[in-house]
């Protein structure tokens, strides 16, 4: 359940945000190395660079206002390209083709009707939504443009010249294409999503986001303010119809990496040091979204606890995923319902958890065991999963005894307390969650 699917360009609400993050002083300037941009004369992208063949002088201008740009990122992020970097313009519609094909090319429609059901039974979208159509429509309208890490390409749509808004994105994405390039993230984001290591890929990505929103940041701070209105006008210019009618719970997800990533980063960098601490971010990366919440919890190296979840096969159904639900998820869960006073609290003692999805390609069962750092974070964590549960989703009223808590509705959740330990089960199908707790009996 691979929450942290990447929108690279948010229009309004990231231009603002970044405008809005307060100056910070900008690094010293480093030498840069010549580029090629390769800049197709049709909307294929050809390995050609534009200078075997002649340019029309709009085609020139543009090029020459990208190769700023990248002169400009590296200075701005300290780091000099090991090798020019590819960037390859297209059409509208060749950029809306291209994210649609990678979008169907990562989303497999059995996981999605597996996500769909399981985030219409914890009540975090309605029942009608089609995820694929969501993020179909989502990246269409949100995408300006983006860097392919299994290429090491950068797309950008295709004009006489770039908008203020445009060259501050492209900032943000030749600093994925820069860092890539020294850090090599791109392969260890496919090896964790790979193993279903979600919380820590989100982690990774948090550094990532947060680092070429930081340089985005820089940039814009160095802009004159004329240049700097010019890109909130256009940003509320933008259509964000479909991005505002997401459920919360996914459009905070999406904002996750770029805002606490964001945060995250500015704990690193300093005037004296610049970006030394944020690159050994990458070499050492935090490992959990714990880490990016609390940067002293990444610098003092606490990591999560472990949890085992017992084997319980049941007839029909495979253990379709098992990973870690991760402080991120319970926050932004918690906060959609019950807002941050609760939130803040229960997601913030988190010490460890494990979950698991049972799926028969109808039905749904979801398992969690919590750790918390102690015994009260436990009892937070329980308290937010028991409202949760009685106010987020279709189960009935709450039946209580001194430390669980069951529902039985059109679907079924149980919460039980122990210690420093919480155990969470839901249903789509109330006798199967009576059979999965009889498992646990002796939790």
């Amino acid at each position: 359940m691979r929450w942290t699917l990447n929108i690279r360009f948010f229009g309004t609400v990231l231009a603002i945000v970044v405008l809005a993050s307060g100056c910070a002083a900008a690094p010293a300037s480093t030498s840069t190395t010549s580029t090629i941009t390769t800049i197709p004369q049709t909307t294929t992208t050809t390995e050609t660079p534009a200078t075997t063949t002649p340019e029309d002088p709009a085609q020139a201008a543009l090029r020459r206002q990208i190769d700023e740009l990248i002169e400009t990122t590296e200075q701005l992020r300290e780091l000099s390209f090991l090798q020019p970097p590819t960037v390859t313009i297209v059409t509208d519609e060749e950029l809306a083709a291209r994210v649609r094909e990678q979008i169907e090319e990562e989303l497999d429609p059995d996981d999605l009707a597996r996500d769909t059901a399981v985030q219409v039974l914890l009540g975090l979208i309605g029942p009608d939504l089609d995820l694929l159509d969501l993020y179909l429509d989502l990246y269409s309208e949100q995408v300006a443009a983006y860097y392919d890490g299994e290429l090491q390409e950068l797309v950008v749509p295709a004009g006489t010249e770039l908008s203020a808004l445009q060259e501050m994105t492209l900032v943000h994405e030749l600093t994925h294409a820069l860092t890539d390039q020294h850090f090599a993230f791109h392969g260890r984001i496919e090896a964790l999503d790979a193993e279903d290591r979600f919380d820590e890929l989100s982690a990774l990505q948090a550094v990532i986001e947060g680092d070429a929103s930081f340089t985005q940041l820089l940039y814009v701070t160095e802009l004159s303010t004329a240049k700097q209105i010019e890109i909130v006008t256009e940003s509320l210019d933008q259509d964000t119809t479909v991005f505002d009618q997401t459920p919360r719970f996914i459009q905070e997800l999406l904002f996750f990496p770029y805002l606490e990533g964001q945060e995250f980063v500015q704990t690193l960098w300093s005037s004296d040091t610049g970006f030394e601490l944020v690159n050994e971010a990458y070499r050492q990366p935090p490992t959990s979204t714990e880490q990016i919440y609390h940067p002293e919890a990444y610098r003092d190296g606490e990591t999560a606890q472990q949890v085992m979840l017992p084997v319980f096969p049941l007839p029909g159904f495979e253990a379709a995923e098992e990973a870690a639900w991760g402080e991120v998820s319970f926050r932004v869960m918690f906060e959609q319902v019950l807002g941050a006073s609760i939130a803040d609290p229960a997601a913030s003692g988190w010490g460890g958890d494990r979950y698991r999805v049972m799926w028969d390609g109808e039905d749904a069962v979801y398992v969690l065991v919590y750790v918390g750092d102690t015994t009260k974070d436990a009892v937070e964590m329980y308290d937010g999963l028991v409202a949760y549960a009685d106010s987020a989703m279709n189960v009935g009223e709450p039946q209580a005894t001194e430390q669980s808590t069951s529902f039985v509705g059109d679907a079924y959740a149980y919460a039980a307390l122990e210690g420093d330990r919480v155990l969470f089960i839901a249903s789509s199908d109330p006798d199967l969650g009576l059979e999965v707790v009889s498992v646990f009996s002796d939790f």
